[in-house]
């Protein structure tokens, strides 16, 4: 009896369905396709924004997603599925491009209600073709007015410039897939050599250089992004105080460095090498974060006063150089990876903030401050979980 229901189960599939099942698609259709200025078919997907209008009352809107270029859709765009006079107002849109003109086609009481209803064309315009917007932003530095112009198909957020470290500060933000800035700035502003970095990596712009300005231009992906440039010219100050801090020199400077430095300076220079703090900027977001600062002000103004500062802050960044950008990186790509590290590393940075509130202008006292602090993160970072752990232990 149970091999009986088979064939009787396939007739009505066959025959039952047509009539009760599913509705059939809709008799008539249009045909799509979506080109670039050239002329070129762009990739999809894409998709169109319908809207239906009648007496000049919304009835409804909705998009028809494109997979294939072109491509048919089935529609029911026809009397008596819809009024006559009703008109259906189409736009192609894709990220990365301009939203194409409006196409209307308009509903009446001969439109076919069979076949092919239209085909249409939609031009798309990429946005970098049409988006640069050139902007031009005040500066006071030592008493001077200076002006950074920026040309670029990104929102440039804003231009600081940050006098403690002499460099500008530059934040975009691109909606679009690609993008580019292009700074120009005057070479008295941020004298060379100095060293560039986007998103906290150091990068090598393409430069130009024009009488007493200096141009770069950057190119990134979608997102909000920072540029900073960092002067590493000695102010006289710095160079009586011996506070140098290496630079990692743009290509085209390379030629103009002439000066052979001692072993000391060179032992001292290597200790800033880098930049800042790369863990620490990527978990709190921005190189201007309270924490990051007081990270950067302790190096620069407690611990590469003294010898011993400096040596520990050579023997430091030849570790921690080897492997932030890849912590940095991994930050970026996970909110929950970061997270963790900025609850694993605030304890340890509460702590070094401790030493920008006393007085260390000796030898003795940053080697005292110093292994003060490293014992007190041990304990926090290893004494405290083993107490912890052997406390459970007993208990079980």
């Amino acid at each position: 009896m149970k091999f009986l229901l088979i064939p009787l189960f396939v007739i009505m599939i066959i025959f039952v369905t047509p009539a009760y099942g599913l509705p059939p698609p809709p008799p008539t259709d249009f045909t799509v396709t979506i080109m670039d200025e050239t002329n070129s078919k762009i990739n999809l997907p894409a998709y169109l924004q319908v809207t239906e209008i009648l007496n000049g009352e919304t009835l409804q809107t909705y998009q028809l997603d494109l997979f294939e270029n072109p491509q048919s859709i089935s529609v029911s765009w026809a009397v008596p599925s819809r009024d006559a006079n009703t008109e259906i107002h189409i736009v192609a849109i894709k990220q990365g491009f301009e939203n194409s003109d409006e196409f209307i086609f308009k509903i009446t009481s001969q439109t076919p209600q069979e076949g092919t209803l239209f085909e249409h064309d939609f031009i798309l315009k990429t946005e970098e073709t049409s988006k640069i917007i050139d902007k031009k932003f005040d500066i006071t530095f030592n008493d001077k007015s200076y002006s950074v112009e920026s040309k670029s198909s990104s929102t440039v957020e804003s231009i600081n410039f940050i006098e403690s470290e002499k460099s500008l500060l530059v934040v975009v933000n691109e909606d679009s897939s690609q993008g580019f800035t292009e700074l120009t700035f005057l070479k008295s502003l941020i004298e060379s050599p100095y060293r560039v970095l986007l998103d906290d990596v150091t990068v090598f712009p393409t430069e130009t250089k024009i009488g007493e300005s200096t141009t770069l231009n950057f190119k990134y992906t979608n997102g909000i992004h920072s540029i900073r440039i960092i002067s590493d010219v000695l102010t006289e100050d710095e160079q009586k105080t011996g506070t140098d801090s290496t630079s990692i020199l743009l290509q085209g400077d390379k030629e103009d460095t002439t000066e052979i430095k001692s072993d000391e300076t060179k032992s001292e220079d290597k200790s800033t090498d880098g930049g800042g703090c790369l863990i620490a900027t990527a978990t709190y977001g921005s190189e201007m974060a309270t924490e990051v600062q007081q990270l950067r002000e302790l190096r620069d103004n407690t611990l590469l006063q003294t010898k011993s500062g400096t040596s520990f802050m050579n023997t430091f960044n030849d570790v921690y150089y080897s492997f932030s950008p890849t912590i940095a990186d991994m930050e970026r790509q996970s909110p929950m990876f970061k997270e963790t590290v900025k609850i694993a590393i605030t304890p340890m940075i509460s702590s070094l903030s401790i030493l920008n509130y006393v007085d260390m202008d000796s030898e003795r006292e940053v080697l005292g401050y110093g292994i003060s602090l490293i014992i007190l993160n041990l304990g926090m970072y290893l004494g405290i979980p083993a107490i912890v752990v052997i406390g459970i232990r007993k208990k079980l």
